[in-house]
């Protein structure tokens, strides 16, 4: 299915948040220590001033406004809140391995995994069931609150 413009913000958030996985992945896949703590704090920077405002204008846009055209327990709205939830956990421990420099390796393995499956979800499932459940003007009034500064 061919994403809908007024999605396009969130799909090109996607992107750069798979490039940090892959990252995060390689990095945790070597056994090049010092690379790969540059690359945790690196993520950890990429989640506090991007990733993390993501997730709320989805939580606080996106999803509202598919619950108010099918139910607040949607598949997609539950799948969506508890992988956020699984991630954000994720991130906390990649923050504290950082500090305790151990098991960064694993962490890093985790979060990457969990990232990229949860980008392909909503790609996959979340945004195709929005498209095809939200009307059109609604759609375009999403776009104007994820694109407002």
């Amino acid at each position: 299915m061919k994403r809908h413009k007024s999605l396009y913000p969130l799909s090109h958030d996607h992107h750069h948040a798979l490039v940090q996985a892959k990252n995060l992945r390689m990095a945790s896949s070597s056994s090049d220590i010092p690379s790969l703590h540059r690359i945790a704090i690196d993520f950890i920077a990429y989640w506090d001033t991007s990733l993390q405002l993501h997730f709320r204008q989805e939580e606080e846009i996106l999803l509202p406004v598919l619950s108010q055209y099918s139910s607040p327990d949607h598949l997609e709205i539950i799948g969506t809140l508890k992988q956020h939830d699984d991630i954000q956990q994720a991130v906390s421990q990649l923050r504290k391995n950082i500090e305790q420099e151990a098991a960064l390796a694993e962490e890093g393995q985790k979060l990457s995994a969990l990232l990229s499956m949860h980008i392909r979800y909503e790609e996959q499932y979340l945004f195709p069931a929005i498209q095809e459940i939200v009307p059109e003007e609604a759609l375009w009034e999403i776009n104007r609150h994820l694109t407002e500064k």
